[in-house]
């Protein structure tokens, strides 16, 4: 059988694993940003207290790399816990989120302080940066995605790995070029979407919106 016949039959099976690592991306980058632009707005208010703290929480998740924070999620989280009588399986797709969310905290949290702090000093224009910058971050979240398999979540890679030891080792080149394929096409398609929220009309208007408000304010 050829290559190109080998993964055109085994597609369907290998989306279905890319579909876990889409999933997994989602909402990492949900409870990351959520938590990060927490963070971030709490040190803009520059409390006494929280400011130093959130600033540390937020350098801690920015430079831990996130294969430690997965290892921790494996390591301290339970497999099952009980709901009345009833034992619940701790998803492990929810597991490898909460592994992968520490990196967005720290970039969402120091971007949406330096976007803030353009707007506050009156350059709203460099605080549209927070768009790419977020955007690099999904990214990178995105592509890490794949260290969900050790957690158990069976996504690309997993799937990859299983396809040629069930089947042929020496497709393995052809299987895992292909799923850099599949990962360099969502790579491609995320950031022509960011660049086109970025420059969109919308999003290029909002330093005028921020320089009138603060004018009023003012």
């Amino acid at each position: 059988m050829s290559d190109l016949v080998f993964l055109a039959t085994w597609t369907p099976f290998l989306l279905g694993g890319f579909l876990w690592n889409v999933v997994v991306t989602i909402l990492a980058v949900t409870i990351g940003s959520s938590i990060g632009a927490l963070l971030g707005t709490l040190r803009f208010r520059g409390s006494k207290i929280g400011t130093p703290l959130c600033t540390s929480l937020s350098k801690l998740f920015r430079n831990v790399p996130t294969l430690a924070f997965m290892f921790a999620v494996v390591f301290i989280l339970p497999r099952e816990f009980e709901v009345g009588e009833t034992l619940v399986a701790f998803p492990l797709w929810l597991k490898a989120a909460l592994g992968l969310s520490p990196s967005v905290i720290g970039f969402m949290s120091e971007s949406l302080l330096i976007a803030r702090t353009n707007i506050a000093k009156g350059n709203p224009q460099a605080a549209l940066l927070i768009i790419p910058t977020w955007g690099n971050s999904v990214l990178i979240t995105y592509i890490a995605s794949s260290t969900a398999s050790l957690v158990g979540v069976n996504e690309l890679i997993s799937r990859c790995n299983s396809l040629i030891a069930a089947t042929d080792p020496t497709k393995m080149v052809a299987v895992y070029l292909y799923a850099a394929v599949i990962f360099a096409i969502g790579c491609m398609a995320w950031l022509a979407l960011v660049k086109f929220v970025h420059n969109s009309g919308w999003v290029q208007s909002l330093p005028g919106k921020w320089t009138t408000d603060r004018s009023n304010d003012e």
